[in-house]
């Protein structure tokens, strides 16, 4: 059982390589190079969670999501068990694609619609209106097109300067809170 973490060469072989690698201890006192994880599981919460408790949160969300009937349902389709689906719901994320800007021209009562999905389902879509500066010009929900549709629409309410061009950013949020956000300039 050698510890050669402690030299001089295994310090500078860390350093070197310490991104491609991790250098594991177990319980018995062995140390073994690992290649590193290709992704977080805490990076979809809080990152200061030991992974551990990152699935310790997801294993209490799916238990209590396993009984909701969007869960059930989408379980039923996918052949798989409402918990095990809500605990990967837990650690993924929503994805927006596309806000489609193409008739809207800065007058109130203008759609901007907003293209997002996720595995389960979009809980809710925000929409936010910034000036070349950055302050907010105008902000509101958007709501579902159509039912099972991945596209949300958002009526604006004030007049917005087109010149120069405003920032419009969509965020949306699936059932255990993750976000995702888009931004057009």
């Amino acid at each position: 059982m050698a510890k050669f973490h402690h030299s001089l060469s295994a310090r500078g072989l860390t350093d070197n390589i310490a991104d491609q690698f991790v250098i594991c201890s177990t319980r018995s006192g062995k140390t073994f190079f690992a290649s590193a994880p290709g992704f977080d599981l805490v990076s979809s919460k809080e990152a200061h969670q030991t992974p551990q408790d990152a699935f310790r949160a997801a294993a209490t969300y799916a238990a209590f999501a396993s009984m909701q009937d969007v869960y059930v349902r989408r379980a039923e389709d996918m052949r798989t068990t409402a918990y095990d689906l809500a605990l990967v719901d837990w650690f993924g994320k929503p994805k927006i694609f596309e806000i489609d800007l193409d008739s809207w021209t800065g007058k109130s009562g203008q759609i901007v619609r907003v293209k997002a999905r996720h595995k389960v389902m979009i809980a809710r879509v925000a929409v936010v209106i910034r000036d070349a500066q950055g302050n907010m010009l105008e902000a509101g929900e958007a709501v579902r097109s159509e039912a099972g549709s991945a596209w949300w629409a958002y009526t604006t309410r004030s007049l917005v300067p087109m010149t120069p061009f405003p920032g419009v950013e969509a965020i949306a949020w699936d059932l255990p809170g993750n976000r995702a956000s888009f931004l057009t300039n």
